[in-house]
């Protein structure tokens, strides 16, 4: 396969005077430039009125949007369903975009989200097309596989690689993001072209089986560049065969959306005989228009009074199963036996009641002094043999909190009597 590439440099010219050189070549400058603009022209042409309406490249938006810049003009417009692409144009998706651009020899390229690329070469002269596309940055997935795409001569160039399909048809996808370049087929052979830093000079060449992938980082690209001939290749990656971008592209590949297709609502006239029909006589009923009862008033339902909880008060301990509670027994402890102790408390201004860090559920708000109770048990997780500390404290509507107030617990449990056996080997 021949590629071209151009060098463009500033060249600096010397005049020898009036009517020197530049005199002399001004004629042949000139019939340069009107036989590039005749080529140009017979081009633009054969595009848009020798060349069939159906043939040619065409651009579908299958999601989100898409902008285009066309060749010779500065400024992107936006992309619409079944526009033409030439040479030179551009195209740019905005993110989580899908774009299909297919080829009258059934080659489809399609566009990811935040992709821009430039169709650098779309030419046929009777014995093969040649397209050249150029990804500045995003992904794009290539299906050359159809029976007339085998003669396009299709190349794919990004920063540092240039991509072709090996002998055959193939699949496969290449993204050109920041910092990284990656090359992934899918189906058949692609062959790459590693170039230098300057991009003049081939520095190795690659071919990506199926289901392989190459990845072009900043470090790989370094060692490309000294000619140490990194390894690149590996197994497609599960985490892209997993993406929707991936999936998608499978599918459209299985089972080709029509996108030339366009649904049109069908209109159905109805044809009416011209020939004059004699009305009908109809005769009118009587009709009896009942009055429309009149609604019932809406009972306004009168609004349930706000509560007034009042300020915030510390909560009291009362009773402990039974026994009057008060401060000064906190540093002994009351002493329990049974195997449930219910703690009888009151509070004012509260909203919430909360005993050891654990909200008491069936604590409802009211104005004045509310009653609350808590209960302990081996059960329960809140009572062991020995000292059981405990902490009270409550919640007004604002999330203000209220002093502690502390209560303490010595729990011994009964302990059945185990009845005393007589050894009659003692006696």
């Amino acid at each position: 396969m021949n590629r071209y590439y151009y060098d463009y440099r500033r060249s600096s010219s010397r005049s020898n005077g009036p009517g020197g050189g530049v005199g002399l070549l001004f004629p042949f400058f000139l019939l340069i430039i009107i036989g590039i603009m005749l080529v140009l022209g017979f081009r633009l042409f054969y595009a848009y009125v020798i060349t069939d309406a159906e043939d040619g490249v065409y651009l579908y938006i299958a999601e989100g949007q898409a902008q285009i810049k066309m060749w010779g003009t500065d400024e992107y417009v936006k992309a619409y369903n079944k526009t033409k692409i030439l040479q030179g144009d551009e195209v740019y998706t905005s993110k989580d975009s899908k774009v299909v651009v297919e080829f009258e020899d059934g080659l489809v390229v399609r566009l990811g989200g935040e992709t821009s690329v430039v169709f650098n070469e779309i030419y046929d002269d009777g014995n093969g097309a040649e397209v050249d596309v150029l990804v500045d940055s995003g992904a794009i997935w290539v299906n050359k596989t159809a029976v007339g795409a085998s003669d396009t001569d299709l190349s794919v160039l990004t920063d540092n690689l240039l991509v072709f399909p090996d002998t055959g048809g193939a699949i496969f996808e290449i993204e050109n993001r920041s910092g990284f370049e990656v090359v992934r087929t899918l189906f058949g052979g692609v062959n790459i072209d590693v170039y230098s830093q300057n991009g003049g000079t081939q520095v190795d060449h690659i071919l990506v089986e199926e289901r392989k992938e190459a990845l072009f980082d900043a470090d790989g690209m370094n060692r490309f560049w000294k000619f140490q001939a990194p390894n690149v290749v590996e197994d497609l990656s599960f985490d892209f065969e997993e993406s929707p971008w991936y999936l998608w592209n499978v599918l459209e590949d299985e089972e080709p959306s029509d996108w030339k297709i366009e649904v049109e609502e069908e209109v159905v006239v109805e044809v009416v005989d011209p020939e004059v029909v004699e009305p009908e006589v109809v005769l009118e009923e009587e009709v009896v228009v009942e009055p429309e009862p009149e609604p019932e008033p809406e009972l306004e339902l009168e609004p349930e009074p706000a509560i007034v909880l009042g300020p915030l008060e510390n909560p009291k301990v009362l009773k402990i199963n039974g026994v009057e509670w008060d401060s000064s027994m906190f540093e002994e402890g009351l002493k329990v036996e049974s195997e449930t102790i219910k703690m009888e408390g009151s509070v004012k201004g509260a909203t919430d009641v909360v005993v050891n860090n654990y909200n008491l559920q069936r604590f409802e708000p009211q104005e004045g002094e509310e009653d609350f109770v808590y209960w302990m048990s081996e059960e329960y997780e809140n009572l062991v043999p020995g000292e059981n500390v405990y902490e009270i404290y409550a919640l007004d509507a604002d999330g203000s909190r209220s002093g502690s107030v502390h209560f303490k617990v010595i729990w011994s449990p009964e302990i059945d009597e185990i009845p005393h056996v007589i050894d009659e080997s003692d006696e």
